[in-house]
């Protein structure tokens, strides 16, 4: 893996001569030349992809166009560029030789608008400012090196300040009356730093303070100024009076302060990029280069390849992945078998590396590491459009989202600077210099620091356990939470739907007539359900030549209900009595769709088999044609093994557990009791569980509610729910703009929820004592430090600045102990009883069938030992097994 500070490479490379290269070389400027034998594949080809059903096309590209010297270039450019297909606007500015252009990136990729500008005669390069700005925000390197920077020669500056100070009543020589040679050499020396050096210090908080806003940037920069100004003003009268005493010079103070200022910013970047590491390192992964292949459609043979900057890829292009290269983009294999290693998208696995076995028509991911295999792939998305950018673009955005406590400490601390100058004037005019540390130990800086940190180091953490958590304000609402609701289908259960039995009740068509006709029916679906009946169906109908034309007309999907159309069938009277073309009126749902909406009258004998059947926990599904009752199909989804386990889980931690779902009562019964649920609210539509949740709320209850962000039957709920949280497994058409609070990488590991509730009860509560620590210390200085003026005792400001990074340190070191936070085990002493273990250094789990036999183990210490993880296990046997630590 690269190391984090050689990520400036790329940056570097833009900066190199441009020379162009060979066809299979890469051009160090990132420019194209009209040299190719092989014209770029287009996006035109392709589909565009839209998500939840926003079509984002536009989009924007910066390029650095090369010998720009005369201003008539810029117009015919324009103008001509204007002319493309897909190019909106063109900006060039004529100075910095800088294009910006606005493209619709469904008709054109990167690398065909800089071959368009290069057919006009004229070389440039690509500038991925997105990519460098990323970069920047994780690595700080900049902030880094300028607050370092700062440090180093205010110190430098400071120092002999204070020296002079310590020595001053020792050896001092009075150049005239009231000036000394000390004084004039601090005043000297404290210039640079009050207003060179610390001059960016006094932009932003004079800035807020015109609109009433008080930092605690300010209460330093104030306090430092005043320092100053009252040094030169002492200076000066000492000069003209006849008094021969000293004059009261504070540069020394002044000075640390400022010094002390600009340790703090370069503490705080330091602490930020240690936070931020993996995920900067992430951006690193992407390679700079990737060699796209051109391949005969007809044929299926390489006819070439061409070597480019990563940047410049774009949907439709061809990529080859050897052994152990990084994939670049997302995309699909279109040929060739391999694992690959998703963890840097789907978190990192606790004890063994897992690879995802990929073949044709799987989809792939930027960032993720090819195995063994070969494999090509045909891109879908590209910059900004990644997996892997949306993930990034997420977790800088959670930075900004800050908790309600971090709200609240911001207002306290509007408020609380204010008395604190307030009452360092009104010292200062009693005791004068010995005063200041009264400002400086009660100045809350590290308050409002580690809020942010732990904000920061929560979503890192998050992302590498494969948990996106969406800033500050879900870790205190979710450390809050008080009742889990679960949708069923494809969370409880694995979503995997079989035909398990089914009735039919025909008398005007055949069986393969009817199961052709469904067949058809739901093949417009997107449902589990519908899926699962078009499998069964073909698998029955597989033994049978079918020869039937089949169109499907005024299609209707009703969420939570069920389905309605037209099927067409020409048929050639094969199967069927009827010789010519039919219309079949097909309605498939539940028993409110065909009873109740549509009034098809359903014979008791099917009621009954209904009821038997979801006793056994399957769903019913009836079938009507042509306004009759033709049969019901029962299907069964299979429980997770770990569904018992993660709800009595989180029973144990307080929760309230309940689930929903569109399913008939008996079955949702069947199904919640299995999984150790009792509340169930069943024959919901997507607005019913809307009401649910809202109901819930009007009581008092602070809800999570765990579906499917893609799922449209469960948006509407987790849009309204406190904290929404999907399990949806990522692919390529996936965006994050539009998921849940909470989304978990790895699909569908519903023990992830346990540890989840946990990771953030932990985050909230270590804010909260920072919060009360840090704001106890701030208050309690005051009257200490009052008490010690008024029995005589001064304390040294620069001791004070000393005293403040001692109070912090406990803060700074429980805030970095989070980072070894670690998902917890559970172990099962009865059947609907577990415990929590925190140290999973030393464990092995355990097959114990009861609480006796485990109070035995700990006494005799003898007992085989077996394995079984958090989502790792697949073996319906982990009901019954336990996970102990020895």
């Amino acid at each position: 893996m690269k190391d984090i500070n050689n990520i400036e490479t790329l940056n570097d490379m833009f900066m190199k001569d441009d020379d162009e290269l060979s066809l299979l070389s890469v051009d160090t400027e990132f420019s194209f030349f009209a040299t190719s034998n092989h014209t770029s594949t287009n996006s035109n080809s392709l589909t565009s992809i839209t998500t939840h059903g926003i079509n984002e096309q536009m989009d924007n590209i910066e390029l650095h166009i090369f010998k720009l010297n005369d201003p008539s270039i810029i117009n015919m450019m324009e103008k001509q560029l204007c002319k493309v297909n897909g190019i909106e606007n063109v900006e060039i500015n004529f100075a910095t030789g800088n294009a910006l252009i606005k493209y619709d990136k469904n008709l054109l990729g990167t690398r065909d608008i800089i071959e368009k500008v290069e057919c006009l005669g004229l070389k440039c390069k690509f500038i991925n400012n997105v990519k460098l700005n990323q970069l920047e925000y994780f690595t700080r390197r900049k902030s880094i090196l300028k607050w370092r920077n700062a440090l180093f020669y205010s110190l430098s500056f400071t120092i002999p300040i204070i020296i002079i100070s310590l020595i001053q009543s020792i050896v001092d020589i009075e150049l005239f009356h009231g000036l000394f040679i000390g004084d004039l050499i601090s005043f000297l020396l404290s210039i640079p730093v009050q207003f060179g050096f610390g001059k960016n210090f006094y932009i932003r908080p004079f800035k807020d303070l015109r609109y009433g806003k008080f930092t605690t940037d300010m209460l330093f920069i104030i306090t430092t100024l005043l320092l100053f100004i009252i040094s030169c003003v002492s200076m000066i009268y000492s000069i003209f009076s006849t008094n021969s005493s000293h004059p009261l010079i504070m540069f020394d103070i002044s000075t640390t302060l400022i010094t002390f200022l600009m340790l703090n910013h370069y503490l705080e970047n330091m602490i930020k990029r240690k936070s931020l590491k993996s995920i900067a390192r992430s951006l690193s992964l992407i390679p700079e280069i990737t060699t796209i292949i051109y391949i005969n459609s007809k044929t299926g043979e390489i006819t070439g390849k061409k070597t480019i900057p990563t940047e410049c890829l774009q949907v439709g292009d061809i990529v080859k992945i050897t052994p152990g290269t990084i994939i670049p983009s997302d995309g699909k294999v279109i040929s060739g078998v391999s694992d690959v290693d998703e963890s840097i998208i789907t978190g990192k696995n606790i004890i063994n590396k897992v690879l995802k076995n990929v073949r044709r028509g799987d989809e792939v991911f930027a960032g993720t590491i090819n195995g063994s295999g070969y494999f090509e792939m045909q891109i879908v998305r590209v910059g900004n459009d990644t997996i892997l950018s949306q993930i990034i673009k997420s977790v800088k955005e959670a930075q900004t989202n800050k908790a309600p406590i971090q709200l609240f400490v911001d207002k306290c601390i509007t408020y609380f600077i204010p008395i604190i100058i307030l009452l360092g004037i009104i010292s200062f005019i009693l005791w004068g210099e010995s005063s200041i540390s009264i400002i400086i130990m009660a100045c809350p800086y590290i308050l409002t620091l580690s809020s942010s940190i732990i904000v920061m180091i929560g979503t890192e953490i998050g992302t590498q356990n494969g948990i996106l958590i969406k800033g500050g304000r879900i870790i205190e609402v979710g450390s809050k939470i008080t009742e889990v609701v679960f949708n069923k289908t494809g969370i409880l259960t694995q979503g995997k739907f079989d035909v398990a039995h089914y009735e039919l009740n025909l008398s005007e068509i055949t069986p393969e007539t009817f199961f052709t006709i469904i067949e058809a029916a739901e093949s417009s679906s997107d449902h589990p359900i519908g899926k699962a009946i078009v499998e069964f169906s073909k698998q029955l109908l597989s033994s049978n030549e079918n020869e039937y034309d089949i169109d499907i007309n005024n299609f209707e999907s009703m969420p939570g209900h069920g389905i309605k159309c037209d099927v067409l069938l020409n048929t050639s009277a094969r199967f069927s009595s009827y010789a010519t073309s039919k219309v079949y009126n097909v309605l498939i749902g539940n028993i409110e769709f065909i009873s109740q909406l549509y009034q098809i009258e359903i014979p008791q004998s099917a009621l009954i088999i209904k009821e038997k059947q979801e006793l056994l926990g399957r769903t019913t599904i009836f079938v009507a044609i042509n306004d009759s009752f033709m049969g019901s199909l029962f299907l069964s989804d299979s429980i997770k093994p770990e569904s018992k386990l993660t709800v009595d889980a989180l029973k144990s931690m307080g929760l309230k557990v309940s689930m929903i779902t569109a399913d008939q009562k008996l079955t949702a019964q069947s199904i919640a009791s299995k999984c150790g649920i009792d509340v169930v609210y069943s024959q919901l539509s997507s607005k019913g569980k809307l009401n649910i949740i809202q109901s819930l709320q009007l009581s008092n209850e602070i809800v999570a509610m765990v579906g499917n962000a893609d799922d449209t039957n469960d948006s509407l709920a987790l849009s309204k729910a406190d904290i929404s949280i999907s399990l949806s497994s990522l692919t390529t058409d996936y965006n994050m703009d539009y998921s849940a609070d909470i989304m978990f990488m790895n699909g569908n590991l519903l023990t992830d929820i346990i540890s989840l509730f946990d990771f953030l009860r932990k985050l909230f509560n270590r804010m909260k004592y920072n919060f009360i620590y840090i704001g106890l210390c701030n208050l309690l200085s005051i009257p200490i430090n009052l008490l010690l003026l008024l029995l005589g005792f001064y304390l040294n400001p620069i001791l004070a600045v000393i005293f403040i990074y001692l109070i912090s340190l406990p803060v700074v070191f429980s805030n970095l102990l989070l980072k070894s936070w670690e998902k917890p085990l559970w172990i099962r002493i009865s059947e609907d009883n577990v415990v929590k273990l925190e140290n999973r250094k030393n464990y092995m789990p355990v097959n114990i069938s009861n609480s006796n036999r485990l109070i035995d183990w700990f006494r005799n210490k003898k007992l085989k030992l077996m394995e079984t993880m958090f989502g790792t296990c697949n073996d319906s046997r982990v009901e019954n097994e336990n996970i102990i630590r020895v």
